[in-house]
């Protein structure tokens, strides 16, 4: 007699496929709806608050090309001791001669006889006035890098949101899975009960054949179960691991039976006009090309001159040292001065900077390129995600017609038990062929849902709003 054993391939590929997925509802969890899993996701990721500060970043890049019109410069101080430096006066100038005349013979003096102190500070100021479009150019790409990280920001909101649906698809999907093999053991418990009760007693066509072959299908089922929940567990973190460090410990997901997404009526154009229009990865496509170009403009003014207005202004002083009353005389211990001019500054590596402006506009074309190129993939993962969900929500339709069946067929036969007219084999080949349509049932509900998910990434809004 051939034995039939409930192993169902299908069963075994959902368990190693979803196990980094699956949820389990435990009894004494607190249950979160997918909008509350997906808002804490936003909140606590870790790598979502580092992607944050990355663009933080990026802002402070722009803040500085902004503030390229404010005037730039140094400012200097020095303290120093100094040596006594007196002037000798004579009747037609107040400063004729020095006691110190830094002669080779004096060194030893000037670095041992110090008398005074000596303090000179400086300012220098440099105050663009035209520039050619070189600060526009600069604020015009900065601000173009900060729109592009905040497109890539919330591209990478989205990843983390695809995960999370998925997670809270796999939990809802776990627990009916479980639900289904209770529903199977009750199947099985008034089997056994029935064969124990003929075996007991002598009546009826039952055998300790029957008696075995059921137990190892209770040994399976409960297996199967054993592996289910242990694989809810592991993914009980790994949706932890989504939300991050402010994750619940006892986290589940609400009590809602798994079922299909309503989505309004829309054919695949319109999800390819929704993906252009509000991808995030589109956008910043988009941003990083003008960026590109907006670099390559800013290259190419570089070899055009700045007009700027220079300001100094210098203090010094120093106790020791007279400051004879002379315009001429230039003394760098004791003078005071303000001074404004204009200034013009030309690059003298005109050939290099054209060189370099030339492989700027190059990168841009390419750029420019290499966006067209990434929107027929953008187009080809819509398609994708769309032909995928319209054959899961197909195939669902599909296989509830043979639950229906095999619900029925599990029904009837297990009447039959009761009076004695099915065999065992009738009813181990019900109550697989019900996991098996069950699995199937479950399964496209699950891959509609995870379609609808993938959807919602790809053309980067909610596809189950209007």
């Amino acid at each position: 007699m051939k034995t039939h054993r409930f192993s169902g391939s299908a069963f075994v590929a959902f368990l190693c496929a979803s196990t980094g997925l699956l949820v389990a509802g435990a009894a004494q969890a607190k249950a979160y709806k997918l909008d509350e899993l997906l808002d804490m996701a936003r909140k606590g990721n870790p790598g979502l608050a580092a992607n944050a500060q990355v663009t933080a970043g990026v802002e402070a890049q722009a803040l500085e090309a902004h503030r390229s019109y404010w005037p730039t410069g140094d400012l200097s101080s020095t303290v120093a001791p100094v040596p006594e430096i007196r002037c000798n006066a004579t009747a037609d100038n107040d400063c004729a001669s020095t006691n110190f005349s830094f002669q080779p013979s004096q060194t030893f003096d000037a670095i041992t006889k110090l008398r005074g102190v000596f303090t000179r500070t400086e300012v220098k100021l440099v105050q663009p006035i035209y520039t050619f479009g070189k600060i526009s150019a600069g604020i015009n790409a900065a601000d173009l890098g900060v729109e592009a990280s905040h497109s890539k920001e919330s591209g990478q909101v989205a990843e983390v949101e695809l995960n999370v649906r998925k997670a809270y698809w796999g939990a809802k999907l776990a627990r009916e899975m479980l639900s289904m093999l209770d529903e199977g053991l009750d199947y099985l418990n008034d089997a056994q009960k029935k064969i124990e009760d003929e075996l007991a007693d002598g009546s009826g066509n039952a055998s300790v054949t029957d008696r075995l072959r059921l137990r190892t299908m209770r040994a399976d089922i409960e297996a199967r179960a054993s592996e289910a929940r242990r694989g809810a567990d592991l993914a009980k973190a790994g949706l932890r691991t989504l939300i991050g460090p402010s994750a619940p410990a006892d986290l589940d997901v609400d009590d809602a039976p798994l079922e299909t997404q309503n989505l309004p009526a829309r054919e695949l154009a319109a999800y390819s006009d929704l993906a252009r229009a509000n991808r995030p990865e589109v956008k910043a496509l988009d941003r990083a090309v003008a960026a590109k170009h907006a670099l390559a403009d800013l290259e190419w003014r570089r070899q055009y001159p700045d007009l700027v207005l220079l300001g100094t202004a210098t203090y010094a002083y120093a106790s020791s040292i007279d400051h004879p009353t002379n315009a001429f005389a230039n003394n760098p211990f004791n003078t005071s001065g303000v001074g404004v001019a204009a200034a013009f500054r030309m690059p003298l590596d005109l050939f290099v900077k054209n060189a370099h402006a030339h492989r700027l506009r190059a990168e841009a074309q390419e750029a420019e390129l290499r966006r067209s190129e990434a929107l027929g993939g953008i187009n080809f993962e819509v398609e994708k995600a769309y032909t995928e969900m319209k054959e899961a929500d197909q195939r669902f339709k599909t296989v509830q017609k043979g639950e229906k069946a095999a619900r029925q067929w599990i029904a009837a036969v297990m009447q039959n038990v009761s009076v004695g007219l099915a065999e065992t084999r009738d009813f181990s080949d019900a109550l697989l062929a019900f996991f098996q349509a069950r699995l199937r049932c479950l399964q496209g509900l699950y891959d509609y849902n995870i379609g609808v998910a993938s959807l919602t990434r790809v053309a980067g809004v909610d596809v189950t709003k209007n």
